[in-house]
C-alpha cells in the first residue's frame, strides 16, 4: 500500500537527506531496489473538505476491507466493503447483520488511527 504521503520521504531519502521523524509517509526506495522491508498493510484516510458532490468522511483500507463513515450525517453513515469478494464496492455490508464483527472490527481500527494521530 503506497500513499501519497509517501512521496516527500522518498524524495529525501534518494538525495540523500535524513526524512524528518513528523512525515508520516515512507521512503519508496527499499521498494525500488527491490527489497521487501516491513510494510504497512492498513492506513485511515480523511476527506475534511466538503465539496458539493463528496460530503465529509473519514475510513481505513486495509489490503482486504474498507470502512467509511461520513462525519456530517446525522446518524452516521457507514459503508463497509469486502475488497476481495467485491472489489467495485458494489455491495455496502454495514447493515449487514452478518458482517457486525467486522464492522465493529474497522470501527475500532478506524478509532485507534484517528487517536494515534491527534
Amino acid at each position: 500500500m503506497v500513499l501519497n504521503i509517501d512521496v516527500a520521504p522518498t524524495i529525501l531519502d534518494l538525495a540523500g537527506v535524513d526524512i524528518p521523524e513528523v512525515m508520516q509517509g515512507k521512503s519508496l526506495a527499499p521498494l525500488i531496489a527491490g527489497d521487501r522491508p516491513d510494510w504497512r498493510d492498513e492506513f485511515l484516510y480523511e476527506h475534511r473538505i466538503a465539496i458539493k458532490t463528496i460530503p465529509k468522511s473519514e475510513g481505513v483500507r486495509t489490503t482486504r476491507w474498507k470502512y467509511v463513515r461520513y462525519t456530517e450525517v446525522e446518524p452516521v453513515v457507514e459503508e463497509l466493503y469486502d475488497l476481495e469478494s467485491d472489489p467495485l464496492e458494489e455491495r455496502n455490508l454495514a447493515p449487514d447483520p452478518a458482517s457486525a464483527e467486522q464492522l465493529a472490527l474497522m470501527r475500532d481500527k478506524w478509532r485507534t488511527l484517528a487517536e494515534e494521530l491527534e
